[in-house]
């Protein structure tokens, strides 16, 4: 009833999907659950990845970055 399958976590999306949809296929599986099944592997394999860490402090770019260095300037004078 379950079709199980074990893949490296470096193994690129592209390939984890068509072999999903490969073996579904030449089991006999729904086609219509086709989709559901690539994203349920999608879910498995985003779930599996390393969270990176956030910035802290983003830097002011254009008139945010000029209106806080004016109102810095005002603040020290």
């Amino acid at each position: 009833m379950y079709q199980t399958a074990s893949f490296s976590a470096s193994t690129p999306s592209r390939k984890l999907y068509k072999s999903v949809v490969g073996t579904t296929a030449k089991k006999g599986y729904r086609s219509d659950l086709r989709a559901e099944a690539v994203a349920r592997a999608s879910a498995v394999k985003r779930s599996q990845r390393e969270v990176k860490e956030r910035k802290q402090v983003t830097k002011l770019r254009g008139a945010k970055a000029r209106k806080a260095a004016e109102a810095e300037a005002s603040s020290s004078s």
